[in-house]
């Protein structure tokens, strides 16, 4: 799965992945972050060896498998304006419904329902709300891609 930063003007923002045990990477593109959800060292860690996500289930992913730090990336206001943060997935049915959320709160991040303000500069520690409900099982992994969204605001 790829997680990169929308286009727009008024809200720049930054993505830095945390931790180590490979759930989250840099991408090797500006603003994009990779994730492998298992990861491929997560048997090194919790002493298991997973093989993917169960179906019809939802899981949350608030660091990497190293548990060395909180959070799976997290998301800079490198803009002049204060914003909303949320993420938005293309609609498709045969792959697991996936959203950001905020660690502090647990709240999910969704257009309807954005991040508190963000003031330039501040930071937003993230991980993944991932669902699996009515998704067809498959052997190969699943390719998706998560859009990161900052909405300038007055407030």
């Amino acid at each position: 799965m790829s997680v990169s930063v929308a286009d727009d003007d008024d809200a720049y923002l930054g993505l830095t992945q945390r931790g180590s045990g490979r759930r989250s990477y840099t991408d090797g593109v500006p603003d994009t972050i990779g994730f492998d959800i298992p990861s491929p060292s997560d048997d090194d860690y919790g002493g298991t060896d997973p093989e993917g996500l169960g179906a019809d289930s939802v899981y949350r992913f608030g660091h990497d498998a190293g548990n060395d730090e909180r959070g799976l990336f997290a998301v800079r206001n490198q803009g002049t304006n204060p914003i909303r943060v949320y993420s938005t997935q293309p609609d498709r049915e045969d792959v697991p419904s996936v959203v950001m959320y905020d660690i502090d709160s647990g709240d999910t991040l969704t257009e309807s329902d954005p991040s508190a303000v963000l003031g330039v500069g501040d930071v937003l520690v993230c991980g993944l709300e991932i669902d699996t409900y009515g998704v067809p099982v498959r052997e190969d992994e699943y390719d998706l891609t998560l859009t990161i969204n900052g909405v300038a605001t007055n407030e």
